[in-house]
């Protein structure tokens, strides 16, 4: 019967088939995008909770009460609103069950939030500290669970979507070789080089959340999505059909000629203000050949990094304030015996020389408990008062003073303020001890001879000008204001202050400040200018 119908009726016929499964697969296609575009929302929303959680915790310890409401009016938000939508029998195991009840944890966390908020209970701050990881882990769950469902969802289009490639593909075969071959064989080449174009155009997920750049087998670049632009500063006229790759990933080469190309990697990527930044990065090829089509997806993880960073400075300090706590406990009846001991001693005895070893002794005792008194204060939870910068250096220097005698290092003062700002004493003196700490370590490295610092403080007409100067030799970075960028740092040793970031950010934010750095003479000099 087949056989008897006309060139034109088959190839009306065949293209009516073809004109159903495209209708098809169009139909399955928008649904799966929907799918996905939802599925992506729950599983940003999920991701979201696990940041405005270290969120919450990092304002809570550090007393930021403006921005914590708006973090526990987030983290509400998002719950009632994952919790609102249909779950899976997982999910809702996870959020209701008896294991680990992700809806009680959530909302207990977020009462003991607000009670701190209102009421600045330390209970309430306690119960947020100590939980935050807890409830981080199981965030992350959920944040698994949403991305599994997402995939069975994707998987399970996907295989529809086969089904109807199947029934494309046995449909072009059939019309090419009963209706195309024996018409056109130009019309099989053009074939063939549409189905090579759906094949690279399928490579691109312009939707997608990370960057997607396609390279060709001369690593020109084909594609630049959206997310690429956002997160390099490039439009798509200015990178497409260009070798500019290795400008955005300077180390592109390297990983290219890896023997691990598909190995995700964390490099250093650069956009067009010629700012660097860390990126999660992994290549796959299309098709067997991976010199046809190279597909990078890209992952800016600078905020990841920096709430990283956030978490290990809390912690840092916690353990810090933490081992001071319980030495102070373990050191302070041994030592208030032992005053009591010289005190009876020199009641006791007549002797002049051991009466004064006593009193020898009674001042180092005196000393001893005076140091353990500054470490608590210097680690110490406050609030933000008025105050005058002086309380922060001194400070600050009662915990390096026996550092600066053990290097021999010549400290200098400058002191004439007398006026007060407002804000918190102890971030101030962490930010000061930070840059006497680095310059120590840099003496030390370049074993300066005849090393010393100098601390000038003065008043101006609209700000109090504190300046830190030392011989060390300078800062041998260009260029210098990348000293306080936040993954700029080289240091593997550890330190009991603060970064440069950090330190720039709280001069900035809480006492809307400025920091810069300059090499003078033969040295470094840090000024500080506080608004009155």
């Amino acid at each position: 019967m087949f056989e008897r119908l006309s060139f034109t009726k088959k190839y009306i016929l065949a293209l009516t088939i073809i004109a159903c499964l495209s209708i098809l697969a169009y139909f399955n296609l928008t649904k799966l995008l929907s799918l996905q575009e939802n599925d992506t929302k729950l599983v940003n929303i999920s991701g979201v909770q696990k940041i405005v959680a270290r969120e919450i915790a990092f304002f809570a310890i550090y007393y930021k009460i403006s921005k914590l409401k708006l973090k526990i009016k987030e983290i509400e938000d998002n719950h009632n609103k994952l919790t609102s939508l249909d779950m899976s029998e997982e999910l809702h195991n996870l959020y209701y069950g008896k294991d680990i009840n992700l809806d009680q944890e959530v909302k207990k966390y977020i009462k003991n939030a607000k009670i701190f908020y209102d009421h600045r209970d330390g209970q309430a701050q306690n119960y947020v500290l100590k939980n935050s990881e807890k409830l981080l882990e199981d965030l992350q769950k959920a944040v698994n669970l949403y991305l599994s469902e997402a995939q069975a969802n994707t998987n399970k289009l996907k295989r529809v979507e086969l089904y109807i490639l199947i029934l494309t593909l046995t449909t072009l075969l059939f019309e090419a070789l009963f209706i195309f071959m024996p018409a056109n064989k130009k019309i099989n080449k053009r074939t063939s080089d549409l189905i090579r174009e759906k094949e690279f155009s399928n490579a691109v997920i312009e939707s997608s959340t990370n960057a997607i750049i396609t390279l060709n087998s001369n690593l020109k670049i084909r594609t630049f999505n959206k997310e690429a632009e956002e997160i390099f500063k490039y439009t798509k006229d200015e990178m497409l059909n260009k070798s500019l790759f290795k400008k955005l990933i300077p180390s592109q080469q390297n990983i290219l000629n890896s023997k691990n190309i598909k190995e995700v990697k964390e490099v250093e990527a650069v956009n067009k203000n010629g700012d660097r930044f860390p990126v999660r990065i992994s290549f796959g090829t299309s098709g067997e050949n991976k010199e046809i089509a190279i597909v990078a997806n890209i992952q800016d993880i600078s905020k990841e990094k920096l709430n990283d960073k956030i978490l290990e400075q809390q912690s840092k300090f916690a353990a810090l304030g933490e081992m001071i706590a319980i030495i102070a406990h373990q050191w302070r009846q041994p030592l208030a015996q032992l005053s009591f001991n010289c005190m009876y001693i020199k009641k006791k005895t007549k002797d002049p020389e051991i009466a004064k070893e006593a009193l020898d002794n009674e001042e180092i005792i005196q000393f001893m408990s005076k140091t353990i008194t500054n470490f608590q204060d210097f680690y110490k939870q406050t609030g933000n008062i008025t105050f005058n910068p002086i309380i922060s250096i001194e400070q600050a220097l009662k915990i390096v003073d026996s550092i600066l005698e053990l290097n021999q290092v010549e400290l200098k003062k400058e002191i004439d303020s007398k006026i007060e700002i407002y804000g918190n004493s102890n971030s101030l003196a962490h930010i000061v001890l930070s840059i006497i700490q680095n310059s120590i370590e840099i003496i030390k490295l370049n074993k300066i001879k005849k090393p010393s610092i100098t601390i000038i403080l003065k008043d101006s007409k609209e700000y109090i000008y504190l300046s830190i100067l030392d011989n060390a030799g300078g800062i041998k970075i260009q260029p210098i204001e990348d000293i306080f960028e936040l993954f700029n740092s080289k240091k593997e040793k550890s330190s009991t202050g603060i970064g440069l970031y950090m330190s720039k950010m709280i001069i900035k934010k809480q006492f809307k400040g400025t920091i810069k750095v300059d090499n003078i003479n033969d040295g470094a000099q840090f000024t500080i200018l506080l608004p009155h």
